[in-house]
């Protein structure tokens, strides 16, 4: 181990025993990270791969999605990853920082009680504002808040930032995080990474950055991040970024091609869409997609295949929705 790595193991040594309560020393609370990042940033596939390699630990997922849909949850399921961690919950159709708080410390209680798991994540939707989790987290019996993580997307956190609109709930997320994930990192080059590190430290000086491809991150780094950043106290929290949803469903059957070129220029109010759908040769195909970055690729056959859109207003969502519906 190098001097630095030796210092910083103990500066870590050093938070984690300030941090800790008293009534901490029996081992009977249960650590909780909220992970959290605006939509699209990554969030559902650094969970995907926490839970396919959890390095031996029992991890209990709480996954939250705005929509009528809860794709996330039913991303995970689909991998088959879930059966690997202790329980996996789902809270649907909502923000996770107003009506849903409540529901989230019931559950978190629920999960703490049964002594299954060694640790539990909740992944916050896009819009969620973090430190009111952090409170629930916080009210919780049995629970402790051992961190909160910002996942923040590369290729477009730059212009999110510049975004009027979008920019002060991106700033709050990373401004109330231990720790900020820059994902697909391989996607842009090391100046340009270099560039946005040093940014996001100007947002919050003294967080630890780490970049992630394809969602790897090493769980102690994940589900240790009170200890590894920047001391953090739950405050009270704020709702900066209201949202529309609505679903295509079912979605398809479409052409490949032309699903694609749709993406190519979707609407300016759409902010994010993500599901499944069928194309015309009876395949089924996943689709990510955050403003005019888009992805599709092979799925497997859905029951139900849907695509969730997410909007700047009710009127925008509905009007993607019957653009995409003419595909057919």
């Amino acid at each position: 181990m190098s001097e630095l790595e030796a210092a910083w193991q103990a500066t870590v040594g050093s938070i984690a025993a300030v941090r800790r309560e008293p009534g901490d020393a029996s081992g009977k609370a249960i650590g909780v990270t909220v992970l959290t990042g605006f939509l699209g940033s990554g969030k559902t596939t650094v969970l995907r791969q926490l839970l396919a390699e959890p390095a031996g630990l029992r991890i209990a997922a709480v996954v939250n999605d705005i929509g009528p849909v809860n794709i996330d949850a039913a991303a995970i399921d689909g991998l088959g990853v879930a059966s690997r961690t202790t329980d996996r919950v789902e809270l649907t159709n909502g923000c996770a920082c107003c009506a849903l708080v409540d529901d989230l410390a019931e559950t978190l209680e629920r999960l703490a009680g049964s002594q299954a798991s060694d640790a539990i994540v909740v992944e916050a939707s896009g819009v969620a504002d973090p430190a009111t989790l952090a409170l629930a987290v916080e009210s919780a019996a049995g629970c402790t808040l051992d961190g909160v993580v910002a996942v923040v997307d590369a290729k477009q956190i730059g212009a999110q930032l510049e975004d009027a609109r979008i920019g002060p709930a991106v700033r709050r997320q990373i401004d109330v995080s231990h720790v900020v994930v820059l994902s697909k990192v391989d996607e842009v080059d090391g100046d340009e990474a270099a560039a946005l590190i040093g940014r996001i430290g100007k947002i919050a000086p003294g967080r630890m950055v780490v970049p992630a491809v394809h969602g790897r991150i090493d769980p102690r780094v994940l589900l240790g991040a009170a200890v590894r950043g920047a001391i953090f106290r739950a405050e009270s929290g704020e709702h900066p970024f209201e949202v529309a949803t609505a679903s295509v469903a079912p979605a398809g059957p479409w052409e490949v091609a032309d699903v694609a070129r749709w993406f190519e220029s979707p609407p300016e109010a759409l902010v994010r869409a993500k599901g499944w759908f069928a194309s015309l040769d009876g395949s089924h195909h996943e689709l990510q997609a955050v403003g005019r970055s888009w992805r599709i690729g092979p799925a497997v056959p859905q029951p139900d295949p849907v695509i969730v859109l997410i909007g700047e207003s009710p009127e925008a969502v509905e009007q993607a929705v019957a653009s995409l519906r003419n595909l057919g």
